[in-house]
């Protein structure tokens, strides 16, 4: 539901509040097991869900550090940023972010064998292989 409000214009921000319960959710989520399967799935979903954030944190942090820049000032390279110096409209960078995120969403779904995960997976491989089109069409490279 909070999507509906967040897409541009955006009319709510989560906030550190929003963020700290998606965190906690998500953490339960890994240690109770909500989905009735392995360990191992149970620990990885998580992270599946949260792969797109985690990733681009991780690749800026590592990137900052090999420039010898502290990890902790902010500069514009996120993938958001890069996606928006490519020329891509605000509106098709948050489609094309929220589409690799319901990708990677779906795989986690499907990693776990929820009987209609691959269903999903293989819907969002094809709004995510549309949406990519679509950016490299208006892209400047």
């Amino acid at each position: 539901g909070f999507l509906r409000y967040n897409f541009n214009p955006a009319q709510i921000f989560m906030g550190d509040g929003g963020a700290y319960f998606m965190g906690f959710t998500l953490a339960g989520v890994g240690v109770i097991g909500l989905v009735k399967t392995t360990v191992i799935t149970s620990v990885i979903l998580p992270y599946l869900i949260l792969a797109v954030p985690i990733l681009d944190m991780s690749v800026v942090i590592l990137d900052r550090i090999r420039h010898g820049k502290s990890p902790f000032i902010a500069d514009k390279r996120h993938l958001h940023h890069r996606l928006l110096d490519a020329g891509l409209s605000q509106r098709r960078t948050v489609l094309f972010i929220y589409s690799l995120t319901l990708w990677v969403g779906s795989l986690a779904l499907a990693f776990s064998g929820i009987p209609s995960g691959l269903a999903y997976l293989l819907g969002a491989t094809g709004l995510l292989g549309y949406t990519s089109w679509q950016a490299l069409k208006r892209a400047r490279l």
